[in-house]
């Protein structure tokens, strides 16, 4: 991790590799802790316990606020190339000369939010995301009601990421995200807002992503299991 300074802000920057160690350390010590119990009791180890105790972490990871930083890792992270670093802003409370952040726990305490995640490019510079999750009814109404009323009462600059969950390619047609952009257009938005997408899976081949402000881009992405990605960052060095 490296603490680096923007302004007055004080941001604290991971290689993919430190925050998926950083990530992944909770649940190897519930492991860990089970299979003490387990052994402390005399008892053999049973795999399929172990299993159920991952997954049920696992699950509970997904729907808490923790999945800003895996969108971050699985999602973001391949778009700004292999030199990027994911990145947080950090409370003034943190002091540098005597504070770490060596634990999910730290980075918890001590991240400060909006935005959720920065992504770090030695080329592009600074990005920095506002992820939000859409898990109501997906129609071009509900998703254009879902930008008025979440992105565009904020004022500043942000990028938004709209995760669409629970969804198909099959449902959505991208004449709909094509719409978005224009009803968008057509409400004369401050440039500077920044850019607004959407994201969803499609089928389970491949992740779309759908720009809609300032300009309407549509791209696939093929889809890899979240552990085959997470297996590929971690042989990085």
């Amino acid at each position: 991790m490296k603490l680096c300074k923007v302004k007055t802000k004080v941001m604290a920057c991971f290689t993919v590799k430190e925050l998926i160690d950083l990530l992944l350390l909770p649940v190897e010590l519930s492991l860990l802790n089970k299979t003490l119990e387990v052994r402390l009791e005399g008892r053999i180890i049973n795999n399929i316990i172990l299993r159920d105790l991952a997954m049920k972490w696992s699950k509970n990871s997904v729907n808490s606020k923790d999945y800003e930083y895996w969108v971050a890792i699985l999602l973001l992270y391949e778009d700004f190339g292999e030199d990027s670093e994911i990145c947080f802003y950090l409370k003034d409370t943190f002091n540098h000369y005597k504070d770490t952040i060596t634990s999910y726990t730290d980075l918890e305490k001590f991240k400060q939010d909006p935005p959720d995640v920065i992504i770090k490019n030695k080329f592009t510079g600074y990005a920095e995301f506002e992820l939000k999750r859409y898990r109501d009814e997906v129609s071009e109404k509900g998703l254009i009601s879902c930008i008025k009323t979440k992105i565009l009462r904020y004022s500043v600059a942000y990028n938004y990421c709209i995760i669409l969950q629970n969804t198909s390619e099959s449902e959505l047609t991208l004449k709909i995200f094509e719409n978005i952009h224009e009803t968008l257009i057509k409400l004369s938005l401050n440039r500077d807002l920044g850019k607004i997408c959407f994201i969803f899976n499609a089928n389970n081949q491949h992740m779309i992503f759908a720009h809609v402000f300032p300009d309407f881009i549509v791209f696939k992405q093929p889809i890899n299991s979240g552990s085959d990605q997470v297996k590929k960052f971690l042989k990085q060095k």
